[in-house]
């Protein structure tokens, strides 16, 4: 009995690291640092609740469901070090919710293996950061207001 309970027990275990050291292993956030005093901690979000799942590729969203464009800004590229942004829209409005918003349109931060490790939107003036790791912050900072601005309007 003793040792049907341990080897559960170093199952378990296993399990548990080998869950935590993947999770890690898609972006190092423990490099990424929010210098800037705009960056405050948000609300938990379940990702749930979002229409897409943590480390998928971006080739995966349907073309009639979703629009999907890379985006080639050096600014962006700066602040997001090691991230590749994509414009992503849900043609069908449906979008997903964020503390009661509906959010249609967003911007999907892929890795250099092109697996999604954070979301980004704006709601309500601020520009809200979804991690894969469970954390996601806001910013207020006018270069996200302009930048989406712009976006919005190239298109």
């Amino acid at each position: 009995m003793k040792k049907t309970v341990l080897l559960v027990l170093v199952l378990f275990v296993l399990t548990l690291s080998s869950t935590v050291s993947a999770r890690e292993r898609h972006h190092d956030w423990s490099q990424w640092q929010y210098q800037d005093s705009n960056w405050h901690q948000a609300h938990f979000m379940s990702e749930r609740s979002l229409p897409f799942k943590w480390h998928e590729h971006p080739d995966r969203f349907l073309a009639y469901k979703y629009k999907m464009e890379r985006i080639h800004d050096r600014e962006l590229s700066q602040r997001f070090p090691g991230l590749h942004a994509y414009k992503w829209q849900d043609k069908q409005g449906k979008g997903f919710f964020y503390n009661g918003h509906r959010i249609k349109d967003a911007i999907l931060f892929y890795n250099d293996s092109d697996e999604l490790v954070s979301v980004g939107f704006m709601r309500n003036g601020t520009f809200v950061f979804i991690r894969d790791d469970d954390r996601s912050y806001e910013n207020r900072d006018a270069f996200f207001i302009s930048w989406l601005t712009m976006m919005a309007l190239a298109h």
